[in-house]
């Protein structure tokens, strides 16, 4: 027989389809050998394009043999380390065996961009290539983005996008670089993709990369950490790859400058620099997993009786950009707590109030604060209009300032104008709040914008690329924490005085008749029909601690 019909499309390192290989002895001990272990033929039959010596075999390090075990004997694996370790050739050398020594598996290789998904493919063609043609499979299909092979093993690339893979059967997911997909896409790719390859009992899942901030990536590692989304994950130290010693850390720092140093060698989840809250704060945060999920709403503490809570609101137009977004807080006592984020860039400001207000009452009929720039005031309007929601705050400005109003007059408005003297204070205050652990978050997306949330001109707002939204609730809590009101609401003997003299004046109601000496008329007004007597001194009480109703 010919070598053009040995091989496939003339390409004589590559066995063409139907080709039957008579095999010696010795192939077939050897076959048998690097089915059942991958570390074995990896080794003896898988070569490498090297930098300084072209085409090499692979010899594995042994940081490299434990990472081949973990990833094939594991559903669900995550690993970290840092450039140039040999992570993507050591998955593609995987996916090679994987496809060689079974039958019908699909592999997706993703990434970013199609592109780089390509990289990772041709590194396993590279190895398919060099390998004896014994040792192959026939070939059906052979491309820059898909292989496909005689035992009905298939690998196709695509980027991370919701259509990358939707209508397709695989049974190994594998996504390298997975920190640089941007969030907002990541974020629609896993919860479109993830489910449905994580609920196979067979299907195997595979996130490759060096750290790149608090995204979805440090989510995933979080959380493998803690032994809490199934994952395994494994971390290598630049000091188990054989010539990377002191000597060559310290010309690797001299090279990238300390912040790249500490996040593509050391491995270290950090965000933008010049960022509000300090790193170190940032790197002593973690995230847990919501109690409840639903069309943007995260809720981590359900409410509980006898708790005061407070929202702040930064509304969006909902036409795919910037995020409608608002934080629950807990502010019955220091430490204040997040129990609750929703988050939505396509909900309409028409129907953003009654999710506001549905979520408000269910909270103790939580004080609202809503920032009123551009649409939010019409938000504000509807809720206080249409829907009568109570607790919405209230703002007089003095001498230029902004100040939450106890009470509604003729010189207050509905909400807060984040004005620059708005934003500047709130910073400083959410700032303060956070590094000295007055308030705890626990939720990953607001998290990673403390990550992006950086310093530009005079100001502080999101990095190039990223959205600011939630942390703009962030900063007017942290403003909002700042008012006398605000205070007064948050002092438990000033609440417990209040609540006593409320009380007596509900027993007083409850007595029908009044005894009075005299010719004097008892004072009070007439409310819904019925004449309320007026109690001097809870009136009194009440202009005392500066509360209106």
């Amino acid at each position: 027989m010919s070598e053009v019909e040995t091989s496939y499309h003339g390409n004589p390192n590559l066995k063409a389809l139907g080709f039957k290989h008579d095999f010696t002895k010795e192939q077939v001990t050897e076959y048998l050998k690097c089915q059942k272990d991958a570390i074995y033929f990896i080794e003896n039959f898988c070569q490498i394009i090297t930098l300084d010596r072209g085409l090499q075999p692979f010899k594995l390090y042994d940081c490299q043999k434990e990472k081949v075990d973990i990833i094939l004997n594991n559903r669900k694996v995550i690993l970290m380390e840092g450039r140039q370790q040999g992570k993507t050739v050591t998955a593609a050398a995987c996916i090679l065996w994987y496809t060689i020594f079974q039958e019908d598996k699909t592999v997706a290789i993703m990434a970013n961009k199609t592109a780089a998904a390509r990289e990772v493919l041709a590194r396993y063609q590279t190895m398919y290539e060099n390998l004896p043609i014994w040792m192959q499979q026939g070939v059906k299909t052979w491309n820059k983005g898909d292989v496909e092979l005689e035992n009905n093993c298939r690998v196709f690339t695509a980027a991370t996008t919701t259509s990358g893979i939707r209508g397709k059967s695989v049974n190994w997911l594998y996504i390298d670089e997975a920190a640089i997909i941007p969030n907002n896409v990541a974020e629609q790719f896993f919860a479109s993709v993830y489910p449905t390859i994580s609920a196979g009992e067979t299907t195997k899942i595979l996130l490759t990369s060096t750290p790149l901030g608090y995204n979805h990536f440090w989510k995933f590692w979080n959380e493998a950490e803690k032994k809490a989304n199934g994952f395994i994950n494994h971390f290598i130290h630049y000091t188990e790859i054989p010539g990377r010693d002191e000597a060559w850390a310290e010309e690797q720092f001299k090279l990238l400058g300390e912040l790249k140093f500490n996040q593509e060698v050391l491995c270290e989840f950090l965000g933008s620099s010049n960022t509000l809250i300090n790193a170190k704060t940032i790197g002593n945060l973690s995230s847990i997993d919501p109690v409840y999920q639903n069309s943007g709403l995260d809720i981590y503490n359900e409410p509980k009786e006898n708790r005061f809570y407070a929202i702040t609101v930064d509304t969006a137009r909902g036409i795919g950009g910037d995020y409608s977004a608002f934080v629950v807080f807990d502010i019955t006592e220091m430490p204040y707590t997040v129990v609750a984020k929703y988050k939505d860039n396509k909900i309409a400001p028409m129907l953003y109030p009654n999710v506001i207000s549905k979520v408000g009452e269910d909270y103790n009929n939580a004080y609202v604060l809503v920032e009123t720039n551009d649409i939010g005031q019409q938000v504000v309007e509807l809720l206080h209009e249409e829907i009568e929601y109570d607790n919405l705050f209230s703002t007089v400005t003095e001498k230029g300032r902004q100040y939450v109003s106890p009470g509604f007059g003729r010189s207050t408005k509905l909400g807060v104008t984040t004005s620059r003297q708005v934003k500047r204070q709130g910073c400083f205050s959410f700032k303060s709040l956070m590094e000295e652990q007055k308030l705890l978050c626990f939720d990953a997306d607001i998290i990673h914008e403390m990550s992006t949330f950086v310093e530009k001109g005079n100001t502080y707002q999101a990095d190039e690329g990223y959205n600011d939204d939630l942390i703009m609730c962030m900063v007017l809590f942290g403003w909002l924490t700042n008012m006398p009101f605000f205070k007064e609401l948050t002092d438990i003997n000033s609440r417990e005085e209040l609540y006593n003299h409320q009380m007596k004046q509900i027993k007083s109601n409850l007595t029908p008749f009044v005894m009075r000496k005299g010719n004097d008329e008892p004072q009070g007004e007439v409310i819904g029909g019925d004449y309320w007597l007026l109690d001097e001194e809870y009136s009194n009480k009440v202009k005392e601690l500066g509360l209106k109703f």
